[in-house]
């Protein structure tokens, strides 16, 4: 399927958004939506069977990929809102919402406060809030040490100019993946990495948000000793808030089911897609 980039404008910012060719008639619309520094290429593994099945979209998110900057005085809601402002710019059907990480609260998000604009969710590795193994990972980068990559993203005048530092981070990792994660690190809005963290976020606020999601939602979630930010306790909490839910727990892989184990998330996918939740209940292990 060809895949075509454009910047979509909600009034507010302008967004990336990438846009593979209707499959066939009136198929059903999957919107994809990144984690934290990342953009819509981490989807990559995925795209190209899925776009044979869904009208398939994927987004930057503000302040990374090739999207718009942060703003002044911006927060997390603000992904969500962005993304509640793209999908009626994209199609007068709900969707089907896919979210990683960050990308799982968005999507949760949008689902919870505009249930019009979804038909179904899935979240992968979906970031939780205060219970989230990302609180843990974040007390172990200091802010000056999110200060230096902010100040090393600003020098950067072309993404190479980031691998040294991409290296020093991820000793080990494939020339492959350094060059995109230098360049997804380039693409990303500096301001992000110095933002103040929460150490204690607001639980009631996410449980909240998470009971008031009523469409059909499938959770996937990986193992935190590889590297995943839901512990099974965690993931077996969020799907207890979330009426109408399934959990898929894999725990041979870390915190990106979608990429360590593609042709299985592009199963499920179809199978959550095409089958009731009762179904899928039954017959998804």
């Amino acid at each position: 399927m060809t895949v075509l980039q454009r910047y979509v404008h909600t009034g507010q910012i302008a967004l990336n958004v990438a846009a593979w060719d209707e499959p066939f008639y009136d198929a059903p619309k999957m919107v994809l939506v990144h984690g934290y520094g990342s953009n819509w290429h981490t989807w990559g593994r995925v795209t190209d069977k899925l776009s044979n099945h869904f009208h398939l979209f994927a987004l930057d998110l503000r302040a990374m990929g090739r999207s718009g900057r942060y703003g002044k005085g911006s927060g997390r809601q603000v992904w969500a809102s962005d993304v509640a402002d793209t999908l009626p710019l994209l199609t007068d059907k709900p969707v089907y919402l896919v979210g990683h990480s960050l990308g799982g609260w968005v999507a949760a998000a949008v689902a919870a406060q505009n249930p019009k604009l979804v038909y179904k969710t899935i979240l992968v590795e979906p970031y939780s809030g205060a219970n989230s193994e990302v609180q843990k990972q974040a007390n172990k980068r200091t802010l000056e040490q999110r200060h230096q990559r902010a100040q090393q993203i600003r020098k950067a005048r072309t993404p190479e100019d980031l691998v040294p530092a991409v290296i020093d981070q991820y000793e080990g990792a494939s020339e492959e993946s350094i060059k995109r994660i230098a360049m997804m690190w380039f693409q990303m809005d500096p301001v992000i990495e110095e933002l103040s963290i929460s150490r204690t976020e607001e639980t009631e606020t996410f449980n909240t948000m998470f009971s008031s999601i009523n469409c059909p939602t499938l959770i996937i979630v990986g193992n935190v000793e590889k590297g995943g930010i839901l512990s099974l306790t965690e993931a077996k909490r969020v799907k207890n808030l979330i009426p109408n839910s399934y959990l898929l727990s894999w725990p041979k892989v870390g915190h990106s089911p979608h990429i360590a184990r593609n042709h299985d998330f592009i199963r499920a996918a179809k199978k959550f897609s095409y089958e009731s939740i009762d179904i899928f209940n039954r017959i998804t292990k």
